[in-house]
């Protein structure tokens, strides 16, 4: 104990010492003003860095709203830009000249013209025109000329099904049968059916019903005609 009570006052002596020592002194307030000046340079920069991410943190919220603002109209403007286009499909079309029967495709619009007027009158009261006139709006977007210019189905270039006339009139299944025969100059007896096909420009009647072969039928327009006399119920 004694030993420990001699190191202590050892200990005073020498701080005694130093603090009766001037440039002890000196530097001794020194070092405690620069760990202070320290110690509040320290607690300014963490307030100043702290506004700032608080700053940077309102900002990057403020640009994520924007952008989901952005986004909503674009959305928006979308949608409108969607609704437009599904009106827009909504339009009826009229079939291009270029798609008419070859035949006729050379024509000019008064020649046309004129030909669909000459050939009205077999259309007059005629049963079948009203229910394809109908199919053609309805089911296939088509008025005007191309109504009497296109043929009704490509049975020559096309093997159907009877899936392809679910829901199709009775009258339409009948027409596509007999347009098949008519595409090659038949002269049909039925007095409504060939009225309806001297209504249509592009229809030639060529061939008598007893002059008439159907080898000149090809693979394709026999299977259609196997499948629409399985549906047609005229």
């Amino acid at each position: 104990m004694e030993e420990m009570f001699s190191r202590f006052d050892d200990l005073r002596k020498l701080i005694v010492k130093l603090y009766n020592n001037k440039n002890v002194r000196r530097w001794t307030i020194e070092i405690v003003v620069c760990i202070v000046v320290g110690l509040l340079a320290g607690c300014f920069s963490y307030n100043a860095l702290h506004k700032k991410d608080k700053k940077l943190t309102v900002s990057e919220e403020n640009a994520v709203a924007q952008e989901e603002v952005v986004e909503t109209t674009d959305t928006a403007e979308s949608t409108e830009s969607s609704e437009e286009a599904v009106e827009d499909n909504s339009v009826i079309t009229v079939v291009d000249p270029g798609e008419y029967v070859d035949t006729i495709k050379d024509w000019s619009s008064d020649e046309i013209s004129a030909a669909i007027s000459e050939r009205s009158q077999y259309l007059t009261d005629n049963k079948y025109w009203p229910t394809v006139a109908s199919y053609w709006e309805t089911a296939r977007g088509v008025t005007g000329d191309a109504c009497y210019c296109t043929y009704l189905f490509n049975t020559d270039t096309t093997v159907y099904t009877t899936a392809d006339f679910e829901n199709v009139p009775a009258e339409v299944i009948h027409i596509a049968k007999n347009e098949i025969y008519a595409r090659h100059g038949y002269s049909f007896r039925d007095s409504e059916i060939m009225n309806y096909f001297m209504g249509q420009v592009w229809y030639s009647p060529s061939v008598m019903p007893s002059d008439f072969s159907e080898d000149v039928f090809t693979e394709t327009e026999v299977k259609n005609l196997d499948m629409l006399n399985s549906i047609d119920t005229m």
